[in-house]
Order: structure tokens, then C-alpha cells, then sequence
């Protein structure tokens, strides 16, 4: 649920916020929605502090503590993100992000629990770096690890790409099982819209690297501007298990995005498969993404998620026929497919290159949950590419690749 709040006609309310939540964000946007001189503030803003005239009538103001809910609610009231004000570049002031471990920002005394530590930015940096105790929770979490996670948010949404520019995230330490590591990077935090809007690319590294106070953490966490066309630092790409041109999605809705990656690719799926990756061999998820034409790619934590999901989904087959009926009548409600189609392609094997997977799909209440297998997914990227004229839905175009370690990792680990 967004924590979004839209102040329309009242100015009153719209004051009384900004005294209360000082270190919250704005965004200012006609009235219509027009994103074209639509900006977002920090709520200390020095262009929000003229308090003449309307404050709440021709432009809006939508307010929220958190930075990645007002991105979250761009993306589904205007479909794009909201640009930082020049001013303030909507971050708040440096001051409030220098954490030492063991201490936080505005907090006396020792953390509750856990340790992390985050350096003091430097200037002209491209890189942000974190060590922990242990890795940052999807909510609720201690409050240690939200603190850390502000940090992490404040710090990256300093990053600014060029236009051959990504962002490159890598976790280091053990990754927990069932635990996608897309999710320890990107959905648990996601606060990424900037400082990935061009692409984003994460892999799960292997020795937790040294940290410059000399304690031993047992994860880190790493987010650095990159080259587009650049590699995974730690996995060697191997042979192309499966590969899919240019695919229509059609139009997009964000809660069912592994949904309709997964119908638009098993619709395709066709030729002759190659082998099937051997159980517990490391692959890599590589896709672009085209937005309709005039429209931003809003890449996040949760598209990434999504986008991933599907694709894996497309290559795996459910073998649970006692549920497979069920599920797929499910599906048809949201799908432009009939049942019959679904389940078909449901507990077809021939493509399931990734392998077969008991509960694809499980009941959920009165929907479904997707469930594919993607514990060996160590790494991947999604990448935005330009629109053409002519697009009136989203596309994707994409391979999944089987992967090694890179030498020179293994070695690290083994001195580590």
C-alpha cells in the first residue's frame, strides 16, 4: 500500500504537513497530472518555502515520508517518473547521511540490534557500499535494518547515470534459501527509479569483500554506475540456454506483470530446445525492456522482480496436474487466454529448460502466487530501450544463459 497523501484545495493541510514531516518529499504537479513540469522536492526544500498565493489549486502537492512511495505512485497515477527539482535534487541534506556502525542517523545511543556499517560518501563517487549483520528484510524488519536500508535509498538516489550508464548492484555473503537475489538487492529496498532509469544489472557476489573499519560483517552490499554493455564482475556467461526476439506484452499492469511475461513467451516458445540445465547450475536472466512510445520504463525493484519471475516461469513446466485446472481457470480471469490454453502450456515440458517445477502456480486465497524456481538465478539485468513510434504496448526481447565463476572470484574466496 502507497503512504501517499494528495493535497487538492487544501493549503491549510498541505502546511501542516511540511511542518510535521521536514524530512519527507513533494512532488508538485498540475492539477491534470501533466508530468512535463512536474517536479519532486525534498519537503525542506527553499522553492517550496514561498508560501504566497495557492498552494494546493492549480499545482497539487502529493506528499509522503518515504521517497520510493511517491515513485511508486508515479508510476501508477502518471505511468512515469517524477524528475528532482533542481534545487534540491529531492535528497535530503547531507548531514543526515553519515552512519558509523553501531549508530544511526538522529538516534542516541546503541542500534537495537545488529551491526552495519555505510562510509561517508566521497565525493565524486559512483559507488555506494554497506556491510551488515544480516541482510535487509522485505517489512516488517528491525529497525536497524530499515535504517540501513534509508541509508542505502539516500545514498543511491545521489547516483546520476549518464546515458551509457546502468546501475550495478551485487550482494556478497550466503544467500538464503528460496531467497531470489533480486529481492535482496533491489525489491526489499527499491529506490532505484533514478539512479537505474537507464538499466539496472545485480549478481550475487561471493566473498564479503573487507570493509574499511576492520570488522568481519557477513553480508555487504554494493550499487555502482556501470557500462551498459558491461559484464557481471564475478560470473563467467556460458552457453545461451534459450534466447526470444522482440515479444509483445500489450498493455501493462504492473500486479500482473509475471503473468503476462509468462503467456507472451510460452505463446512463442518453438523450434528445437537445447538441453536442459543441469539441477543447481548458476544461469543469468538478460532482457531489455521497450515502454510504449512516450512513455519511461519506470524501472524498479518490483518491474525487475516481475520481468524475471515471467521469464523464468516461460522455461519451467507445473507437474502438479491435481491443481493445474484450477489454476489455470484463475489465470484466464486476468489472461487473454482461455483455461484449456493455459494449463496446456502450463504442463507442457519440452521447453522446460530450466526444469520442471511441482507448483508453477499455487492457490492463493481466491487468486494465484507464481513460484518458479529461480534459486539458481545468480544474476541478471534489465536493461530500457528506446520506444519506436509505432508502440502502443510494452515489449521484451532476451536470453537466459548458463553461468560460472569467474576465476578470479574463486580465488578470493578461497583466500577470504
Amino acid at each position: 500500500m502507497v503512504s501517499a497523501h494528495e493535497f487538492r484545495g487544501d493549503d491549510a493541510g498541505y502546511l501542516s504537513w511540511l511542518v510535521a514531516h521536514s524530512a519527507g518529499y513533494v512532488i508538485n504537479i498540475g492539477k491534470n497530472y501533466n508530468a512535463t513540469g512536474a517536479r519532486m522536492h525534498h519537503a525542506s526544500c527553499s522553492t517550496l518555502r514561498d508560501q504566497s498565493g495557492a498552494q494546493t489549486d492549480a499545482y497539487v502537492k502529493v506528499c509522503a515520508d518515504h521517497e520510493a512511495d511517491l515513485e511508486a505512485w508515479a508510476i501508477d497515477h502518471v505511468g512515469r517518473e517524477i524528475r528532482p527539482c533542481g534545487s534540491c535534487r529531492a535528497q535530503p541534506h547531507p548531514a543526515h547521511a553519515t552512519p558509523v556502525m553501531g549508530t544511526a542517523p538522529s538516534v542516541a545511543g546503541p542500534l537495537p540490534a545488529g551491526r552495519f556499517l555505510v562510509p561517508p560518501p566521497v565525493p565524486g563517487s559512483s559507488v555506494v557500499e554497506a556491510w551488515a549483520d544480516d541482510y535487509i528484510h522485505y517489512k516488517p524488519r528491525p529497525e536497524w535494518q530499515t535504517l540501513l536500508c534509508n541509508e542505502i535509498k539516500t545514498r543511491c538516489a545521489h547516483l546520476n547515470p549518464s546515458a551509457g550508464e546502468v546501475l550495478h548492484a551485487a550482494f556478497y555473503g550466503v544467500k538464503p534459501k528460496r531467497m531470489d537475489i533480486e529481492n535482496l538487492l533491489l525489491y526489499n529496498i527499491d529506490s532505484f527509479m533514478l539512479a537505474g532509469r537507464n538499466g539496472i544489472r545485480f549478481e550475487h557476489g561471493i566473498a564479503v569483500p573487507p570493509s574499511p573499519d576492520g570488522e568481519v560483517y557477513q553480508v555487504g552490499y554494493r550499487y555502482a554506475l556501470a557500462p551498459r554493455s558491461g559484464p557481471f564482475t564475478d560470473w563467467q556467461q556460458g552457453r545461451t540456454l534459450v534466447s526470444f526476439d522482440w515479444t509483445n506484452l500489450g498493455a501493462f499492469r504492473r500486479d500482473k506483470i509475471p503473468a503476462q511475461v509468462w503467456l507472451a513467451l510460452a505463446r512463442r516458445r518453438g523450434g528445437e530446445p537445447g538441453p536442459a540445465l543441469t539441477a543447481g547450475t548458476s544461469f543469468a536472466v538478460k532482457v531489455e525492456i521497450r515502454p510504449p512510445h512516450g512513455k519511461s520504463p519506470g524501472l524498479s525493484g518490483e518491474l525487475v522482480k516481475g520481468i524475471i519471475d515471467g521469464v523464468v516461469s516461460a522455461f519451467q513446466a507445473h507437474t502438479e496436474t491435481s491443481t493445474s485446472g484450477e489454476v489455470a481457470a484463475r489465470l484466464a480471469k486476468v489472461l487473454p487466454a482461455y483455461p484449456a490454453e493455459i494449463e496446456n502450456l502450463l504442463l507442457e515440458r519440452r521447453w522446460a529448460v530450466l526444469g520442471p517445477v511441482a507448483r508453477l502456480v499455487y492457490l492463493r486465497d481466491g487468486a494465484v502466487q507464481w513460484n518458479p524456481g529461480d534459486d539458481w538465478c545468480d544474476a541478471g539485468e534489465l536493461l530500457a530501450a528506446e520506444p519506436k513510434p509505432a508502440d502502443k504496448g510494452w515489449a521484451i526481447t532476451g536470453q537466459i544463459i548458463q553461468l560460472s565463476r569467474r576465476r578470479s572470484a574463486l580465488a578470493t574466496n578461497l583466500d577470504a
